[in-house]
């Protein structure tokens, strides 16, 4: 059997580990391939701390050959084009296709513009190591000629960091760019006062999945270092360096970083799989791809039935349970066997506010401050631990 895993994130890789760990290598009843458009596997989770340089970038992009090399996978790098069931054939950007008996369709998401005018154009995502790359060369830009010039004007615009989007990564992200940018002000000489940081959010709460209590306790952590706070404020348009918001209000700004949602990778759609109004393809609660008996789908790409938030949030957490569940199920499938049902564990999540904050609710326990913080940095290394960091 050849068993094709499209993605190395949370849930992709987490099918290799699984698998190997359930299997002697010299022993594994299929032929595994693992493919991704990079050689290394992000920690997504982090990829604000790279941004804001408190991590470097191999900290947050480890490489797959090193994670790989005690496991029977085959690994391919290349983008996917398109998926052709009929055939059983994932054909690639460079012309190249794979062949599969089963498919484990784990591609993550991509940023979401909500069809906001201007807002892909003019802003910066934070969805890979790339864009966290791209989001620090630019904010160290930013202030490298705002400490040059001599117009008052010029210097707020370029001081100014806009954040769209109250939830996890707009959060994090801003909780630590305010530490980042009072250091950065100082090694500039320049003023952290001049410095201005906003989060604007379109609902009435930040962090919503975890209810009025969260957005309350990082409200308060957010705008103590100085970030200001924009709830039911929603974008109308983006131009450069321009935020027209509701209400006829404009903010310049010469950073501003689209944290505004996530949606799947739009070849899902192209390839003919029933999906969401994100464009996550629908699965079973065997995470079979509907209408598709060969095809699984994990993780971010994937609509996951839950009975009590109608599908299952898109999280690291999630995302590693599921590829836990699917090496089970491809091994089962191997030996004949009926697979089991997909159940979500719900461990919980953590998010940081900067350095020394966080809120969350593992086991649903509501947690916040340096105790959720110090939980966090601990579930961060025990995660790496089970890549064999």
């Amino acid at each position: 059997m050849q068993i094709l895993i499209l993605g190395a994130g949370y849930a992709g890789l987490r099918v290799i580990l699984e698998l190997n760990k359930r299997v002697a290598k010299e022993e594994m009843p299929a032929q595994v391939t693992l493919l991704d458009q990079n050689p290394y596997h992000q920690i997504v989770q982090e990829l604000h701390l790279t941004a804001t340089t408190r991590a470097e970038p191999s900290d947050t992009a480890l490489p797959l050959a090193d994670l790989l090399s005690r496991c029977a996978t085959r690994l391919e790098q290349g983008r996917v084009a398109r998926i052709e069931s009929p055939a059983r054939q994932v054909h690639l950007e460079d012309g190249r296709s794979l062949g599969y008996d089963r498919l484990v369709i784990a591609l993550g998401a991509e940023t979401n513009y909500g069809d906001i005018p201007g807002a892909r154009e003019h802003t910066l995502p934070l969805r890979s190591q790339a864009d966290a790359l791209q989001l620090r060369a630019h904010m160290q830009a930013q202030f490298a000629e705002a400490a040059r010039t001599d117009d008052p004007a010029a210097r707020q615009r370029l001081l100014t960091f806009v954040i769209v989007g109250g939830g996890y990564t707009g959060c994090q992200l801003a909780g630590e760019l305010a530490a980042w940018c009072e250091t950065r002000a100082g090694q500039s000489g320049l003023s952290t006062s001049e410095v201005r940081i906003a989060l604007i959010e379109r609902n009435t709460m930040l962090l919503r999945q975890f209810g009025a209590w969260a957005t309350q306790y990082a409200e308060y952590v957010l705008t103590r270092r100085g970030i200001d706070i924009y709830r039911s404020t929603a974008v109308e348009r983006v131009e450069a360096q321009t935020l027209f918001l509701a209400g006829n209000r404009v903010l310049h700004a010469g950073t501003i970083v689209w944290a505004g949602g996530i949606r799947a990778p739009g070849l899902l759609a192209a390839s003919d799989f029933p999906t969401d109004r994100i464009g996550r393809v629908r699965v079973d609660r065997y995470l079979r791809v509907q209408d598709q008996a060969l095809i699984f789908a994990a993780g971010d790409c994937a609509a996951i039935p839950d009975p009590l938030r109608g599908t299952v949030p898109a999280t690291a957490s999630f995302a590693m349970r599921q590829g836990e569940h699917l090496a089970r199920t491809l091994l089962a499938e191997c030996m004949g066997q009926a697979p089991r049902s997909y159940q979500p564990l719900r461990l919980g999540e953590l998010v940081s506010l900067g350095p020394g904050e966080a809120i969350g609710n593992p086991l649903g326990v509501p947690t916040f401050g340096l105790p959720a913080a110090t939980l966090k940095k601990g579930v961060e290394a025990w995660y790496r631990s089970t890549l064999g960091c």
